[in-house]
């Protein structure tokens, strides 16, 4: 009687529990093409996409042939915009494929020539949305012009999905002051707001609580940087 138990010997629920721990890039690496039965485990379980600063051009070109046929079992996407080899990734993601069941998407370090805002509208767009954030490392800015209205676009969304939203990049706060809401359903607001020490205070920022109808956790910092000294943000 043979006692040993092989791996494709193990139930679906613990290949789900498995694949639950793996980013798409690794679960399609390492078991695509295996047998019959991971292909049809392949067809059904929810996908997160992972793509970092360590990843190559011929890696994301290797996932982007596997999303043709998986998109829609994509539930979370967090991307590195510039990798080893090529930038803009973001965009060349979204303009390939739709992503109808994301509920979390976390974009990094955006290159300075890719824009944002039909992205972000798509993204907004998705019904079962919840989490968006959008982080700039402080010595990076975003194409210029894109982050008031890139905030704009995310902030006054009317999605009934959207919860939590995190704006991790520099942004002028007296454009906020003219928005007549928040987005309905958000309860958690992450904003970095910057400008120059004769704009950018605590008190002057206070005016956005009024439009924290539902917010439960809010935090913002305040940067004072020269670099917006003499836009004009009034």
């Amino acid at each position: 009687m043979n006692l040993n138990t092989h791996f494709e010997d193990f139930p679906n629920e613990i290949f789900f529990e498995i694949f639950d721990y793996l980013n798409m890039f690794d679960i399609f690496t390492g078991f695509t093409s295996l047998n019959r039965r991971i292909s049809s485990i392949l067809q059904t379980i929810p996908l997160h996409v992972v793509i970092t600063i360590d990843h190559s051009r011929r890696q994301i070109d290797f996932l982007s042939s596997h999303l043709t046929f998986h998109e829609h079992q994509v539930i979370s996407i967090n991307i590195s915009d510039i990798i080893r080899d090529d930038s803009s990734i973001i965009r060349l993601l979204f303009n390939r494929h739709h992503f109808p069941n994301l509920k979390s998407c976390k974009l990094d370090s955006i290159e300075s020539m890719t824009r944002l805002g039909n992205i972000i509208e798509q993204i907004s767009s998705l019904s079962s949305l919840a989490i968006l954030d959008i982080f700039q490392p402080d010595h990076d800015d975003l194409n210029e012009n894109d982050n008031d209205e890139l905030t704009r676009i995310v902030l006054t969304h009317k999605s009934s999905s959207l919860r939590s939203v995190k704006l991790r990049y520099p942004y002028h706060y007296l454009d906020i002051s003219n928005y007549t809401s928040i987005g309905s359903y958000i309860t958690l607001l992450d904003l970095r707001i910057s400008g120059s020490s004769s704009t950018v205070s605590v008190h002057s920022v206070l005016r956005i609580f009024r439009l924290c109808h539902r917010i439960r956790n809010l935090c913002i910092l305040l940067q004072d940087e020269e670099r917006f000294e003499h836009k004009n943000v009034a």
